[in-house]
Parts: structure tokens; sequence; C-alpha cells
């Protein structure tokens, strides 16, 4: 009994002592938190959006927040110990406040943080990094400064170093999977269309950012449009590059006879910005001999072999306090010759057929063009905005091609030569102007807008052609016509919509849209008369349509806004009158058409960085007016494209659900996941014969729907100085069409993995990686559910050094796996440079392009109806001497690393 007692009191006493222990812990580890309203000195007025900041006793940041619509933040989770509290507003002084946590206080209220207004932003001399990035209500700002790059380095390799940001193949800008669709500098617009920024990118030199700063794209109210997930770009230029013109003069020349000769200048103002750039050169780039020119992830070089000469200026200016104007002028040549091996499998249910094709082409391209874009502001509540866009563009086109068609067994079906001279001239003018007014009630808003684009082609066409059949019968069909189509476009937009707050967080929105859209298409089509020597007009190949579309739309949207969460939904109503007018056969088709869309957008602020967007959308896509006729070119008789006056719209339906998240210690991370559904969706009925002829029309279908997630991450560590980019898609298509009138189920799965990393080590040396793996897979229920599958695999390795006595040495490398084309190749570049002068003013460099004489193009392609893949020739190997000179440029010697 006595041993029992003893041994309860034990146990007793052990859980005392885990309990007190327990406590203890719990008094050790405890969370605090920290809250405070941050307000402006002068107005008395709190301030939304302030950046806050907790620093630890090593300079560490802990924790970052924003301050509400209020004025108020909230930081949670504290460990105890000693802390700096920085809140900092633009316009305004930075304000520091010691912090100490401890176990008597569970909650810490600074009640009243007053910023004291100042002219330029002051610095807290804090014993800490500079964050890699800040956020201001939708505005995420990178600090060039802690972007270390290369002496010499363009914006573009800039950029590459910021977590989230990339560019494509073709020069489009991306944040975190978002399209970046202007570019400003300074605050001025630049560049309204970000069609390609790549080579704007490499006049601007990466020593002339001070920020780098994204942001949400805004309407001409001013206002962000719910479901639009569009970017804005602004590069802030350092106060000391405001002075002076800068810029380069570069000429290259090396072995057959490749030569490659620019200019470029900039010149920055506290009200005006101008670039300027001249390039000429036959070495398949869109950059100078002066830039290090590297292998890019989706090919470096253009095809075939090029010559090319571009001018272009880009200007933007304050003409006054109320007034910004941007003014952008271009011409650009080129002239290319390529040889083309293009193999096609036309897809039956019995079979296939083979498309065999060897093509020289010769093609000179001419555009010329100029955009206006004017914004006028006579006061806070009114904006003016004008914009003009001309481009006359002419193209001459010459085809010698030699085909062959067979069958599965390989026999030949038919073969022949196609001989086509294509000369074109096209020419655009579009222009709109745009009125916003604000009322004195916040939220109440008027926005006017009309437009008008006109669009005109004349093309002229001789083809001709000799096909011999073999099956069933030998035979043989020559064609000798001459085409000459025109094309006119003629399309008005007149748009309205008024906004009024109906409640604290409520706001009500009509719009109302009309378009106008009449296209007139003609062709005169003649086949050359071997008895009178002279081309006879065909009229079975001669017509005339006249289109136009009317369409009215009334859409009422209605809002809660509440700082963190903000839902839109509208419904818009339209009213649509197609007029097709043949003029030919004497036919005419009215159609009204009555349709509904919709939509609903979410979005969700979890805390200043992180957000939660969901969209739902139903729209309709109007019937494409081209669609009603066939196609003008007659360049290859084998494939003809017919119209389908019988057509109606399309409707799609969507659903979304997006995830956006940055952190100032330069991390970001999106994720979206998407589904689409097509009602009526516009598709192709294909017709094939024996003989290895095609005709193309297109059609409506239903039961088309696909769905894409996407994943970006994006992250950098200061040290050792490393940025990582990461992409992977999915993305799943199921298409229908019609082949010889059964149908095709075409099932497309495609999955890509990216990656690209970049790294600089203290300013001398620079090394950037990209690995691509491609998966595209292909089932076609016309041959029984047959799945075919491709891999295509890309990795780059770029390296760029300095090294005593200003000498600078670059290789890049490529290497390219195709499994479906059964084709890899590996290019290889090098160069060596050295500069002279002061600040590296004159740059002599060697440059030697394709070492190992590997370069080549092969594309794999999967359509509905068919397979094909291209092999096209392509520059090989040259060497290049050139010598570049900078002048305005700052900054003196390169300094080199310390001895070891």
């Amino acid at each position: 009994m006595q041993v029992t007692t003893t041994g309860s009191s034990q146990i007793k006493r052990y859980l005392l002592l885990f309990f007190l222990g327990c406590c203890a812990c719990s008094k050790l580890h405890a969370q605090h938190t920290i809250k405070g309203t941050v307000y402006q000195k002068d107005t008395r007025k709190t301030l939304t959006g302030a950046a806050v900041l907790l620093y630890d006793e090593k300079a560490r940041i802990k924790a970052q927040t924003q301050s509400d619509e209020h004025g108020n933040f909230i930081i949670n989770n504290i460990q105890v110990g000693f802390y700096r509290l920085l809140v900092s507003f633009m316009g305004n002084r930075t304000e520091m406040i010691p912090v100490e946590i401890n176990g008597r206080v569970k909650t810490l209220t600074f009640s009243y943080i007053q910023l004291s207004p100042s002219i330029s932003l002051s610095r807290v001399d804090v014993k800490a990094d500079r964050p890699l990035m800040s956020i201001r209500k939708d505005t995420i700002e990178f600090n060039a400064g802690e972007l270390p790059s290369l002496p010499n380095a363009n914006m573009h390799e800039l950029i590459e170093k910021i977590p989230g940001l990339t560019m494509d193949e073709n020069g489009n800008l991306f944040y975190l999977g978002a399209p970046i669709k202007e570019l400003f500098i300074d605050g001025r617009s630049l560049l309204q269309n970000m069609s390609s920024a790549k080579r704007v990118m490499e006049i601007l030199k990466a020593d002339l950012a001070d920020k780098i700063q994204i942001s949400d794209k805004k309407n001409v109210a001013g206002i962000t449009e719910p479901g639009k997930n569009e970017k804005v770009l602004n590069i802030v230029v350092k106060d000391e590059m405001k002075k002076g013109v800068r810029g380069t003069v570069t000429a290259g020349y090396g072995t057959h006879d490749r030569y490659n000769a620019g200019t470029t200048f900039n010149l920055f103002r506290k009200k005006i910005t101008v670039l300027g750039d001249v390039l000429a050169n036959n070495n398949n780039t869109q950059s100078d001999a002066g830039t290090n020119y590297t292998v890019s992830f989706n090919g470096f070089n253009q095809q075939g072999t090029n010559k090319i000469f571009n001018f272009s200026t880009y200007t933007t200016l304050e003409v006054s306090k109320k007034i910004k104007l941007t003014v952008n002028l271009r011409h650009q040549e080129q002239d290319m010759t390529s040889n083309d091996l293009q193999e096609r499998e036309n897809i039956l249910a019995g079979g296939s057929t083979f498309y065999h094709s060897n093509t020289q082409n010769h093609q000179i391209n001419k555009l010329n063009g100029g955009i206006m874009f004017m914004e006028i502001q006579p006061d806070i509540n009114n904006k003016i905005i004008v914009a003009a866009n001309v481009i006359r563009e002419s193209k001459e086109v010459s085809k010698n091609r030699l085909y062959n068609t067979t069958g599965s067994r390989m026999d030949t079906i038919n073969s022949g030569i196609l001989n086509t001279n294509d000369s074109a001239v096209n020419k655009t003018l579009d222009g709109n102007i745009s009125y916003s007014h604000k009322f004195g009630k916040t939220g109440r808003i008027l926005s006017l807008n009309a437009g008008m684009k006109n669009g005109w082609q004349y093309s002229y066409q001789l083809n001709y052609s000799q096909n011999n059949v073999f099956h069933p019968l030998t035979s043989a069909d020559t064609i000798d016509q001459r085409v000459d189509p025109k094309n006119k476009v003629r399309n008005i937009l007149l748009s309205a919509s008024y906004s009024e707050p109906v409640g604290k967080y409520w706001a009500l929105a009509i719009n109302y849209g009309y378009e106008n859209l009449f296209t007139h298409n003609r062709q005169n089509t003649s086949d050359f008369s071997s008895f009178s020597h002279n081309y006879v007009p065909n009229d079975s190949l001669t017509y005339r349509f006249d289109s136009r579309i009317v369409n009215h739309t009334v859409k009422p949207s209605l809002t809660y806004n509440k700082g963190k969460v903000m839902i839109v939904g509208s419904a818009g109503l339209s009213l649509n009158t197609l007029t097709s007018n043949n003029h030919t056969s004497g036919e005419k088709f009215v159609r009204h058409t009555t349709y509904l869309d919709r939509a609903l957008n979410v979005a969700i602020k979890l805390d200043p960085y992180k957000t939660i967007m969901i969209n739902a959308n139903g729209i309709t896509m109007p019937l494409p007016a081209q669609m009603l006729w066939p196609v003008n070119n007659n360049s290859n008789p084998l494939y003809v494209q017919l119209g389908n006056p019988d057509l109606i719209n399309a409707f799609i339906n969507t659903l979304s659900v997006s995830y956006f998240s940055n952190s100032i210690k330069g991390v970001a991370f999106a994720h979206n996941l998407e589904g689409r559904y097509f009602q009526h969706s516009f598709s192709n009925a294909v017709f094939t014969d024996s003989l290895g002829r095609q005709v193309t029309k297109p059609i409506n279908v239903s039961g088309n729907w696909g769905i894409v997630d996407n994943n970006m991450l994006g992250f950098r560590f200061k040290h050792p100085g490393i940025t990582v980019n990461y992409n992977a898609a999915f993305d799943y298509n199921r298409v229908l069409s019609q082949i010889n009138g059964r149908d095709n189920i075409s099932k497309k799965i495609s999955i890509l993995q990216y990656i690209a990393t970049s790294y600089n080590w203290r300013k001398t040396l620079e090394l950037t990686a990209k690995l691509g793996l491609d998966y595209q897979g292909n089932m076609l229920s016309l041959q029984g559910d047959y799945y075919t599958d491709y891999i295509q695999y890309r990795l780059t390795f770029n390296a760029n050094a300095w090294l005593p006595l200003d000498f600078n040495i670059g290789s890049s490398i490529q290497y390219t796996k195709n499994t479906d084309a059964g084709a890899q190749f590996t290019l290889l570049n090098g160069w060596v440079g050295k500069s002279f002068l002061a600040s590296k003013a004159l740059t002599a460099k060697f440059y030697a392009f394709d070492l190992l004489r590997q370069n080549k193009s092969v594309v794999a392609f999967y359509g509905t109806t068919y397979r094909e893949r291209l092999e096209t020739t392509n520059l090989s190997q040259y060497f290049m001497f050139s010598l570049t000179y900078s002048y305005g440029r700052k900054g003196g010697k390169h300094p080199l690393p310390p001895a070891h």
C-alpha cells in the first residue's frame, strides 16, 4: 500500500514539472503582434499603401506589410526580441521606430505614426541590405542597384535578373505570365504596342536604370479593368544619366562578305526622352555587332539568310504640364532567301498520304510606319487621349517548289512543280480618340471613345504549276494563272460608359458599344491561253464579295469594392446583323443574331503581397468576315480554301483561378488554372482525294474544350547573385474537325518545363543558362485513336567575362534535340574583345559564329488533320571583326576583383 502511494506522488511531481516546463516554453515562444496607424503629418490624413518593414538586431527583414485603406497595419507572430520598425511612403520621410517585444505585452500598438513630407524620399541609415523590391499599392518596384551587371550590359540583360520577369523569342515581355503591354520611361509612355521590345531593350543600357517598376494596366478612366491581367513597365532613369547624349557607332565585317553596322543614340531629360536606332547587316540578327548577342532560347538566328536595314526613333515628351506626346517612326527592309524541306502526312480514315516538297524562297519586305499617342489632361478631372497609327508594307515573294505525294505504301500518287511570284501592298490607317471625366463625387466617371480602323490590300500573283498524276491513271495537269486580289476593310467603333457609386462599397456602371465593320473583297483570275499567248479571264475563279457586320452592345455591371475584396459582375446584350453580298453569283445573306455575354470577376487581396483572382466568363466570338469567302492566295493549287456563308457566331466559356505572391526578399510565384469550353466553335472540314488534292472549308462544331495549368516561380539569392525563373505548364485540348465527311477528334497534350538562371560574380563574370523540355502528344480518332508524340529538348548556356587589361571573352552554346524530327545539333559561338580609351569608349571584337558547322532549323508540328516536319537552311559558319565606339558614357574604369 505504501509503495503505491509513493509511486503516485512521484507521478504527480513529474506531471507538475512537465506542466511548468510547457508553460515556460509557451512563454519563451509566445507570438506577439504589432499594430499601428500611419498618418501624413501636415494633412492629418491616414496614408493608404505605406510600406512597413520590421528588421531584427542583425538587420534582417523579419516581416513586411502595407497600411490598408484606413492607414492601419498589423504584423503577427513576432517572437520576443529587439527590432527596428521602418515606415515609409512616397514623397515623405521614412520613420524608424525602435521596438522591444517582451513577455509582458502581447500586442504593441502605435496609434499615431506621423510621416513628414519631403521633396525627395529620405533614407534611413540602417546597416542592412536594401530589399530587392517593394510594393506600393498596385506597383512592384525593383532596385536596379541590387542587380549587378557587366560593363556594356543592356537593359535586356538586366531584366533577366528580375524574378518573374521574362521575355519570349518574339521580344514580348511577361511578369508572372501576365503580358506587359506598355513601356514607360520616367512615367512617360514610350511604346504603346509591346509586340517586340527586344531591340529597345538593347538600345537602353543597364547602367542608366535606377528602378524598374511593374504595375497594372489602366483604362482611359485610370481604372484597372476587372478580369484583365495586363501590366505596364516603367524604367526610372538615374539623375546623372539625364545629361548629354549617349549612344554607339558600330561597324563589323567578316568572312563570306558578312557585315553588321549601325548606330544608336538616346537622350533623357526631365521632359523629353529620345531613342534612335539605325541597323544594317546580313548576319541574321536584329542586334548590332557591338552587342554581345548570345544564343536565345528559341533560336538566335533567323531562318534562311537575311539582309536587313532598319531605322527607328522613339520620342516621348511633355509639351506642357497638361500635354504628353509620344511619336514612334520606323522603316524596315528585309531580303531573305531560304531552302525549305517539307514532309507532311495528311491523315485519312483508311491510311495517310505523304506530301514532300523542296522549295526555294526569295522574299523582300519593306515597311514604313508611325505611331502618335497624345495625352491631354487640362485638369485632374478631365483627360483626352488621341492616338493614330499609319503603316505601309510591301512584299515580294518568289517560290520554286518541287513536290510529290505518296501513299501509305510509298507509291507515288503525283509529282510536279509550282512556281509563284507574288507582290502585295498593305496599308493601315487607324485613329482613336478617348475622353474621360471624373465628377465631384468619388467614383462617378464618364468615358467616351471613338475609333476608326482602315486597311487596304492589293496583291498581284503569277502561278504556274505542272501536276503529273500516276494513280489510278497517268495524266498531267498544267495551271498557268494570273490572280489579282484586292481587299478593303473599314471598322468604326464607338463606345460610352458611365459609373455611379450607389453605396459605401458599391458602384453601378453601364457600357454601350457600337461597331460597324465593312469588308470589300475582289479577285480577278485569268488563265494563260496557248492560242492567243495571253491571259484570258476565268469567271469561275473571279468573284466579288461585300460584307457588313453591325453590332450594338449594352453591358451593365455591378462592383463591390471593400479594399481587400473586389467583386465585379456584368452581363451584356448584343444585337448583331451580318449582311453578305456575293455580287458574282447574285446571292445575298442577311442574319440577325442576339447573344449574351456574362462575366464574374473576384479579386481577394490576402495581404499587400498575395492576391487570389477568380474569373468566370462567357463571351460570344463574332464570326470573322474573312471566313465567308475563299482565301485569296492560289499559290498552291493542291490546297484550296473555300468560304462558308452559313457559319454562325461561336461562344466560349472560361473559368480560371489564379494566385499571385511577391516578397521583398525577391521571391515571386503565380499559379493559374483555366478551363475552356466552346459552343459552335470554328473548325475545318477537309476533303482530300486520291490524287493528293485538298480542299478546306470552315465549319461550326461543338464539343471543343481545353484545360491549362500554369505555374511560375522566380527567386533571387543576392549572395551569391543568382536569379532563377521556372515555368511548368500543362495544356490539354480536345478539337473536333471533319475529314472527308467523317468526324475526327484530335486530343492534344502539351507539357512544358522551363528553367532559366542568371549568375553574376563581382561584375566580372556572368553566366546564364536555360533548359526547356517540351512534350507534345496527339491522338486522332480517325485512325483508331492512334497516338503519336515527341519531345524537344533545348539547352542554352552563355558565358561572358571581363579580364584584366580590359579584355572581354565570351561563349554561347545551344543544344537542340527533337525526337520526332530525328534531329539534334549544337550551335557554338564565341568572341574575344578589347576595350580602349577612357571608360572603355572604344571596343574591338572578334566574333565567331557556328564553330562546329551544325547550325540547323528543324520544326515538327501536329495539326488536327496532319503532321508536319519542316527543315530550313540557315546561316552557317562565319568570322567577323568589329569596332564599336560609345559616346556620352559615364563612369571610370571597371574595378577588378581583389587578388587572392
